[in-house]
């Protein structure tokens, strides 16, 4: 009876630790993992304790927690499947695996030993098994060995590849809005000599670069506990520049003058990438709560102007009616603006840093 729970038990854990793995690797998809998700999150949360003990510098701390992820995850899998294999095999020491000379040993620690070189296809050749049924479930187990070395490399670099485009986005961002989180520095730079006709294209290049980021954050979720020192590369820095790069071009820019660069489809997608970026990230890591913004909407208003003035000395011409506009602009802002909060929050960032162009008026 002890067999064959052992054996059940056994077969369970592999089952689940390749299951895992396919959701993770074959299928990846937010929200779909068995275990990888959980750890990630548990992870993250270990972490940020961490980082808030006395004399821990927070922001070296939480940028080893991304590439930890990567190896427990791998670690993960494969373990798991060692000890599963491990608790097939145990029963059958002595009988169906035996020494290739002398006594067999019969505890757990044989199985595990001889479970993990055949994972691992070492193949140390001092325990062989002596049936067929026992032949077949080495080589089994050899060949999800080698499965799941070959899918943990995939991984890897998959993320990997994943992170460098994010960064470089980010860093793309960061350079375009002034060193800062400042749409309306963007904005102006976005302007050609006569219009926004060249901006068409740049506003579609990051529309694209937004919904990638959101797609290989779905697909590989360990991307977002990836946490950088510097707050440019935040995702709550992306969507904050992308969504007020929106809100502005709606807003504050005169709606006559440039009506084929505000209705184009290149800034209505720039508007839903950046929404559907921010949002379907949140409803995946964040427990959204309600937050109060009355008291910021006066920091959007002296934001607002701040940004025409910056927009009418690059030569745009602007709203002829600046307060209904700020009006129009807080109404966009207050659809988003909590959500990118919470997000920095969850990271470890203060809104502060997040946002210094505009926070530098508070």
């Amino acid at each position: 009876m002890l067999t064959v729970i052992y054996q059940v038990l056994g077969t369970g854990i592999i089952l689940t630790a390749l299951f895992d793995m396919y959701l993770t690797v074959l299928y990846p998809r937010t929200g779909k993992s068995v275990i990888s998700l959980q750890l990630s999150k548990g992870t993250w949360r270990l972490f940020k304790w961490i980082s808030h003990l006395p004399g821990v510098r927070k922001d070296v701390v939480l940028s080893y927690c991304g590439p930890t992820l990567l190896v427990a995850i791998a670690s993960f899998w494969v373990c798991a499947v060692a000890l599963g294999f491990a608790l097939l095999i145990w029963p059958a020491l002595g009988t169906g695996i035996q020494a290739s000379s002398g006594r067999t040993p019969t505890d757990f620690a044989t199985a595990f030993y001889y479970s993990g070189f055949t994972l691992t296809t070492l193949g140390v050749g001092d325990l062989v098994p002596a049936t067929g049924f026992w032949r077949f479930i080495t080589v089994l187990e050899a060949a999800v060995g080698f499965s799941i070395i070959t899918a943990s490399l995939t991984y890897l670099l998959s993320v990997y590849n994943a992170l460098t485009r994010r960064n470089t986005f980010a860093l793309s961002l960061y350079h375009r809005a002034g060193n800062e989180a400042n749409a309306a520095i963007l904005l102006s730079r976005l302007k050609g000599y006569r219009d926004f006709e060249p901006a068409m294209q740049e506003v579609s290049d990051i529309t694209r670069e937004l919904i990638f980021l959101l797609e290989s954050h779905h697909a590989y979720p360990v991307l977002h506990y990836f946490r950088f020192s510097e707050p440019h590369y935040a995702l709550a820095r992306i969507a904050l520049i992308s969504l007020d790069l929106s809100a502005l071009i709606n807003s504050a820019i005169h709606p006559q003058a440039h009506e084929p660069f505000i209705s184009s489809t290149a800034v209505i997608g720039l508007n839903n990438g950046g929404l559907n970026m921010l949002f379907q990230l949140s409803d995946s890591f964040l427990n959204k709560r309600e937050r109060d913004v009355t008291n910021q909407k006066q920091l959007w208003r002296r934001w607002y102007f701040t940004a025409i003035q910056i927009l009418q000395s690059n030569g745009i011409k602007t709203i002829e009616d600046v307060e209904a506009g700020a009006d129009k602009y807080i109404l966009h802002r207050s659809k988003w603006n909590a959500t990118a909060v919470e997000m920095a929050e969850y990271m470890e960032y203060s809104w502060r840093e997040v946002a210094s162009g505009e926070q530098k008026l508070s």
